[in-house]
């Protein structure tokens, strides 16, 4: 009886997981991504409690971190690789830069203490050479691999206008969804089309997705 009610609500939950994801229009590669997001979040939640609030414990928060950053190589060497094949190296040197950026970081801000004796202005230099390194990290990233198109499935068509399905695209900075846009050639359901997007200068909104401008075979 226990087992039956176990499956029951495990059964539950992963309907309930599955009409989010339908609600959202997300698939399972964005929610591998959701995944890979939050654990970075996790990382650099656990690095900043560490040094603001706990700097002593060191045993704790150093196997915290050795516990997500595996859990990031695993998910990126797994899942992330069958969710992202096309673009697997831009989304595992992504993470890749977050894991050095958090533990580089730590690394610098720890050893502030070792110069602290021999002036202020020697104290605050790693400090800032590590938000030195993160803004640089993040530029370097974008500028490398951004781009300002993404790839999307017409869902339907009528004249210029069309219904586009995107998946989420980390080089675009396009979010997954529907995405009703005009369309600059003829284009049919279920192809699979280039579109032109527009992306914000800090990218924390997200990408806008303008038009279809080619269609293309992948």
């Amino acid at each position: 009886h226990r087992k039956k009610v176990f499956r029951s609500k495990k059964l539950t939950i992963l309907k309930q997981r599955r009409g989010f994801f339908e609600r959202c229009r997300a698939s399972w590669p964005e929610f591998v991504m959701l995944k890979a997001q939050l654990a970075i979040l996790a990382l650099f939640f656990t690095v900043m409690t560490y040094l603001v609030f706990l700097p002593a414990e060191n045993l704790i928060f150093v196997s915290l971190m050795l516990a997500i950053t595996s859990y990031l190589i695993y998910l990126t060497t797994t899942q992330l690789r069958k969710a992202f094949e096309q673009d697997y190296r831009v989304y595992r040197n992504f993470v890749a830069m977050c894991v050095a950026i958090a533990w580089v970081f730590t690394l610098l801000v720890k050893f502030t203490a070792t110069f602290s004796t021999e002036g202020e202005m020697i104290a605050i230099l790693p400090p800032f050479l590590a938000l030195g390194i993160v803004v640089a990290s993040f530029a370097t990233f974008k500028l490398k691999y951004g781009r300002n198109f993404t790839y999307g499935t017409v869902e339907e068509s009528r004249g210029e206008a069309a219904l586009v399905r995107v998946g989420y695209d980390i080089r675009s900075n396009v979010k997954a969804g529907l995405y009703p846009v005009k369309s600059l050639i003829r284009v049919r359901k279920g192809d699979t089309v280039k579109l032109s997007v527009e992306r914000s200068l800090l990218g924390l909104k997200g990408a806008r997705v303008r038009e279809i401008i080619e269609r293309v075979n992948r």
